[in-house]
């Protein structure tokens, strides 16, 4: 029940994102002006090295920002859907 509640509230997020700021605004600008961007993609690119940021990582910054909470809400609801009765 809690993971298909959290599902339902991303999905609503994803809703509201999209309306409000596009349906095209990139997830990298969102980040970007949120402030954390420079810092996490230092780390990572530290962490799993520059070559694999550029052709895993940064790809994804150009999709869609409401992309993100819309993934997660499914592979919560796919959790909630193996655990019948407890999800």
């Amino acid at each position: 029940m809690v993971l298909r509640t959290l599902a339902l509230v991303l999905f609503g997020l994803a809703l509201c994102m999209g309306v409000f700021l596009g349906w095209g605004y990139p997830l990298g600008t969102m980040l970007q002006s949120g402030g954390s961007m420079g810092s996490g993609q230092l780390g990572l690119q530290r962490l799993v090295g520059p070559s694999i940021w550029n052709a895993a990582f940064a790809p994804l910054l150009t999709l869609p920002a409401w992309s993100l909470p819309t993934f997660v809400a499914v592979v919560f609801m796919l959790i909630a859907a193996m655990r019948p009765g407890k999800g």
